[in-house]
């Protein structure tokens, strides 16, 4: 699922009536099951670091040759070999009867021939270092004399992690992943002499599992993996792609709205574009009759990441109904209720990252003090959420200045929370601070209206300390098996009834007994459980605010299960 990292830039000379791979028409040779090469592999990925290894050809049909490692291959039992044997046969009729044939009609080809004047691709599988499932090398396109480790052929790897964990319904989509990496070398690297960036590459190549029907059923699906990916860790970069689990979910799902919204042809012809990345996907849009930019294109896409709400727009959401329901959690600050409330904080962002920050809580009126380094250009889109869902939707941008003030009335009763949704498209450095600071002018010591509000709420706590008294008392002499699991939600004061507060209460008796010494598991998240919260939090860093919000639930879910 990787380019490889050996992207030579030549510059090739075509001329009338020449056939470039004439030159090389001697490296054709008939070869027979069970006869055995030597290969370049990429030190990087391969499992023991190597540069070359011997394999052996155990099968061929007229557009793919399959070779395997033939050190890993006569390690296994014969009945392992059968089963690979048996997927391999069942993954080359599929790509060449369906999946080739579809993506060659919308993407275009592979050199056919390629350097050795063979129109199979030839597929090499070897053990790979963990997380890593295929990749393929530019450098293989490439004659001997140009690159020193060329293969000489249309190629690219799977690991073998691939033929003995994935499901049989699956496998077309790895090797049509690679495929694609392999037609974008020739579209783009020989024909316009271009070299693509890795994160649009990588959109591409993923996005094949929507566009091949590989996710048509979410269940187990690529789509699931990704969607899971940015659920738990929404941390990426689009131009600062370094492979990781989020990196992938990230270029997947702009891919998906990509072509949700402006169609496949927007990856075509980024692809067959002389220009590169961003530049090249403005050029596609252009080219299609768009009016957006990509800036507008990433704004929209970042909204509808977080609310995935059709009803403010379809540009907003996500129409795939695989999708339905998905949103990225965000970071979540919460401002005390009583009395004049702020809360300052500063986000490191980088290009083209997602940044996603919620504010809830306090009473009154909000004030959001916001600003960006002077040299950077940036674009900050605001949300207000009222009490009924109801969403309005603001932008502001570079030419508004480098601060500003944003300002939500009624705070923490008609409208419950804003959204920041903050990215930089261009900056002296690739990261920067986004600085702000919330603040709420709330009820104010000696007011009526405060000392109401706290009568109100010594009632409250009354009726609940008789409530816990009783539920402690029917607990006395009852032990409950309780599992429990990763947390995924936000938990807050007032919540009732609900497993994912019994666990948490269950988890600080047994793991913080000193922050949550009554040991009370009632399910309902009130005062000892919101002081607990703020005691674990204080013990760690984290703002003391009371609400189990992303970054504690980050840390307990590390300390608690491990990941």
């Amino acid at each position: 699922m990787r380019q490889s990292k050996n992207y030579l830039k030549i510059v090739f000379f075509f001329t009338a009536g020449f056939l470039f791979f004439s030159l090389f028409s001697h490296l054709v040779f008939a070869q027979d099951i069970g006869s055995q090469t030597i290969f370049y592999v990429e030190s990087d990925y391969d499992n023991d670091s190597r540069t070359q290894l011997n394999a052996v050809l155990v099968y061929q049909t007229s557009k793919l040759n399959i070779y395997v490692d033939t050190r890993w291959w006569n390690s296994l039992t014969p009945q392992l070999q059968n089963q690979i044997n048996a997927q391999i046969f069942y993954l080359t009729s599929y790509f060449e009867n369906y999946d080739y044939q579809k993506i060659v009609a919308t993407f275009g080809s592979e050199a056919v021939p390629g350097l050795d004047n063979d129109s199979r691709i030839y597929i090499l599988i070897h053990p790979m270092k963990q997380n890593y499932l295929g990749y393929a090398r530019f450098v293989d396109s490439l004659p001997a004399g140009v690159g020193n480790d060329s293969n000489q052929h249309e190629m690219v790897y799977l690991s073998p992690e691939v033929f003995l964990n994935a499901p049989a319904n699956q496998l077309g989509y790895y090797l049509s992943h690679e495929v694609l990496h392999l037609i974008s070398f020739n579209q783009k690297g020989i024909f316009i002499n271009s070299e693509d960036e890795r994160w649009l590459s990588e959109a591409r190549s993923d996005y094949l599992s929507t566009f091949l029907g590989y996710n048509n059923i979410l269940s187990g699906s690529l789509l699931e993996k990704r969607l899971n990916a940015l659920r738990q860790n929404s941390n990426f970069s689009l131009l600062d792609f370094k492979g990781t689990a989020s990196d992938y979910a990230a270029a997947h799902l702009f891919a998906e709205y990509l072509v949700e919204k402006y169609g496949i042809k927007i990856l075509v012809d980024s692809m067959r574009s002389k220009l590169t990345g961003i530049a090249s996907l403005n050029d596609a849009l252009a080219k299609n009759g768009y009016s957006e930019d990509f800036n507008e294109v990433f704004k929209n896409w970042l909204i509808a990441m977080a609310f995935n709400d059709c009803s403010l727009g379809k540009k907003y959401c996500f129409e795939n109904p695989n999708l339905n329901g998905f949103h990225i959690y965000p970071y979540t600050n919460y401002l005390p209720e009583y009395g004049v409330a702020s809360l300052t904080a500063n986000n490191y962002l980088n290009l083209y990252a997602g940044t996603w920050i919620k504010i809830t809580g306090g009473k009154g009126n909000l004030k959001v003090g916001y600003e960006f380094p002077q040299d950077a250009q940036y674009v900050l889109s605001y949300v207000i959420v009222d009490q009924d869902n109801n969403k309005i939707i603001k932008f502001f941008s570079s030419k508004d200045g480098y601060k500003g003030t944003i300002n939500v009335a009624d705070f923490g009763a008609n409208n419950i929370a804003l959204y920041l949704i903050p990215f930089i498209t261009n900056s002296s450095s690739n990261s920067v601070f986004f600085k702000w600071e919330a603040s709420t002018a709330g009820l104010t010591p000696g007011s009526s209206t405060l000392i109401e509000t706290l009568t109100q709420r010594i009632a409250q706590l009354k009726a609940q300390v008789a409530m816990l008294t009783a539920q402690l008392n029917a607990l006395l002499g009852q032990q409950t098996t309780l599992s429990c699991y990763r947390f995924q939600n936000d938990l807050y004061y007032g919540i009732k009834d609900s497993l994912e507060v019994k666990c948490l209460q269950k988890l600080l008796f047994e793991r913080e007994p000193q922050l949550y010494s009554t040991g009370l598991i009632t399910g309902n998240f009130l005062n000892l459980t919101q002081e607990a919260i703020r005691k674990y939090q204080q013990k760690y860093g984290l703002p003391a605010t009371g609400y189990f919000g992303p970054l504690t639930r980050a840390l307990a879910n590390k300390q608690w299960f491990g990941y």
